[in-house]
């Protein structure tokens, strides 16, 4: 029974989604060399791998030769095994003079290494490493050449490393952090669709309805009839209206009881001075009724002379 337990777990632990990432190049080539011999090694023309974070999961080593139908075989290496193996037409890898392996002195992680710094020198941030190992077309010497993508797989860098002796051959295209590069992108184009629009209208307010200007009483009377507008709006105008019929009400109270003391005062000394308005027509009457001539202040019928209905003066 535990036996049968053991092939699925080796099975899994072999598969490619279980590999832990970190085999590098040397172990590609070892891989090579036991499994293929010796031969297979000195026809090595390219080593390369991609979305290393670190070390690639697959490396790909594409061997010289001369029967293949494209004249390249490519062997796919991972976690120390051939996973596949194919003979393109059209190789990704055109043919070239095999690497000399006796210079290599530089594993991919020191390469690694090497670009994390050049990058963290020119300031730019990576998700992923591409690795390729050749020889240099001019001197023959082998070149790891690392080329770094961000998180949205965008190039935002390369690094030339010898892998004989580490030095940096060259680095360039460094494309700052593409966080920054959209926030300009953005900025930049809503200044030009500032400039590029019409200017705001000059009849347009935008202040709050308390603090606009106001266009006349004409216009507030009417605009405090309509039912539209905002909530903040209808709030000002029915707050308006309250306080103005509060207003009236008090000035109509106190006219009542003016105008009745001064009929009273009127009555009993013939003079009303109680009422300021004695003889004047109210300006706040009924609104309906402006159109009509007001009535005579204290209009009664007319009464007989009456001798005891006279003002008392004293003798």
């Amino acid at each position: 029974m535990k036996h049968w337990l053991f092939v699925p777990i080796v099975a899994v632990a072999l598969s490619p989604g279980f590999v832990s990432a970190q085999d590098t190049a040397y172990k590609a080539l070892r891989t090579i060399g036991t499994q293929r011999g010796e031969k297979a090694l000195n026809q090595v023309i390219s080593i390369s791998g991609q979305s290393g974070r670190p070390q690639p999961v697959d490396w790909r080593i594409s061997l010289d030769d001369p029967t293949a139908r494209g004249g390249v075989r490519e062997l796919d290496i991972v976690s120390g095994q051939i996973s596949s193996e194919r003979t393109p037409v059209r190789p990704s890898q055109v043919p070239s003079r095999p690497i000399d392996l006796t210079k290599l002195n530089l594993d991919s992680d020191g390469a690694f290494r090497a670009a994390e710094q050049e990058a963290s020198r020119n300031q730019v941030g990576f998700n992923s490493v591409g690795y390729q190992l050749a020889a240099d077309s001019a001197t023959g010497q082998p070149v790891w050449t690392l080329e770094i993508f961000d998180y949205e797989q965008h190039s935002v860098g390369t690094v030339r490393i010898a892998a004989g002796n580490g030095t940096l051959v060259s680095s360039g295209n460094w494309v700052p952090q593409r966080a920054d590069v959209d926030a300009q992108q953005r900025h930049r184009h809503s200044d030009d669709e500032a400039l590029a629009g019409s200017p705001p209208s000059s009849s347009r307010d935008s202040r709050q309805p308390e603090y606009q200007d106001r266009k006349g009483d004409s216009a507030d009377d009417a605009s405090s009839e309509q039912p539209g507008g905002t909530v903040g709006e209808r709030a000002n105008r029915y707050g308006a209206a309250v306080a103005h019929f509060g207003q009236k009400v008090v000035h109509r109270t106190t006219r009542v009881f003016q105008t009745v003391g001064g009929w009273f005062q009127e009555k009993f000394t013939g003079r009303n001075t109680i009422d300021p308005k004695h003889g004047q027509v109210d300006e706040d009457d009924d609104d309906d009724n402006n159109d009509q001539p007001p009535p005579a202040p204290y209009s009664r019928p007319e009464q007989p002379s009456d001798p005891y209905s006279r003002p008392v003066n004293p003798e």
